[in-house]
């Protein structure tokens, strides 16, 4: 949701939105190519649907036909609209826009399933059976049907190697507050451990980006970045399970539901 040109290189000046909670939603501006809104990617997706408020009122600004910086200073003014600021272009304020901040890390992470030890005890052993022959993705379709109709072909995938796509979801790793279609996944292989905050992204693109786009496990399997992302999520819950093993007592934040209260920012 952006009528922003990256190209440009001539100033703006912008208003920032946020949440009632501090979330930056995004970036209404003005400059010498017109007034437009971008959106943070990795923004939650209650502050994406309220960018689309905010996408109609620069919408409705720009109609009754206000200059650029008088659309900007009337949105500023706006409940949740910070001061109207300058930035050089909008290629700088799309790049701003890019910014992932800790509380972007927090909130992913917040969606994870700590306490469910089932939960967590099927991700390791999905992962930890898997053999060369159950990683192998194969191919269906591509016949020539009697009609004379050739079928789509599709990738393939063995019966274990499902299970530990699907013991992702099963520990919260797989998310609508991660937009993966704003946020495509990286085609290159991991470099180091991934932090986990990076896997639940990873692990939502996976595992949406394949009903989508039939194909996207085999990449993510190929590159590595599947195991990657089993490994950091286990190595993030067994750091948590240390943590509560050593208080004193039941952490509240296993009482029941998400681990909502409780996350700390894995290094």
């Amino acid at each position: 949701m952006s009528s922003a040109s990256s190209g440009t290189r001539h100033p703006v000046h912008y208003t920032t939105a946020t949440t009632p909670d501090g979330e930056v939603i995004g970036y209404a501006w003005g400059g010498f190519d017109g007034v437009g809104w971008i959106d943070r990617p990795a923004s939650s997706l209650s502050a994406y649907q309220a960018g689309r408020e905010w996408y109609r009122k620069v919408d409705e600004a720009q109609r009754e036909g206000l200059a650029p910086h008088a659309v900007v200073a009337s949105l500023s003014r706006e409940p949740g609209a910070g001061p109207v600021t300058g930035a050089p272009s909008v290629a700088a304020l799309e790049e701003l826009s890019r910014t992932v901040t800790a509380a972007d890390d927090r909130r992913l992470l917040a969606q994870l399933h700590p306490c469910d030890s089932q939960a967590w005890q099927e991700l390791s052993d999905a992962f930890d059976v898997l053999t060369d022959e159950d990683r192998k993705v194969g191919s269906g379709g591509g016949q020539l049907s009697r009609e004379g109709v050739y079928h789509v072909s599709f990738p393939v995938y063995t019966k274990p190697l499902w299970r530990a796509v699907h013991a992702l979801s099963g520990v919260g790793a797989v998310t609508p507050e991660h937009r993966w279609v704003d946020n495509p996944m990286d085609p290159h292989a991991p470099v180091g451990a991934l932090h986990p905050a990076d896997a639940v992204r990873a692990a939502t693109a996976i595992v949406r980006g394949e009903r989508m786009c039939e194909g996207t496990l085999a990449t993510a399997l190929k590159i590595g970045l599947l195991d990657a992302v089993a490994l950091s999520l286990r190595t993030w819950n067994a750091s948590r399970r240390d943590e509560r093993a050593g208080a004193a007592g039941p952490h509240p934040g296993c009482t029941g539901g998400p681990f909502m209260l409780y996350v700390a920012e894995a290094k």
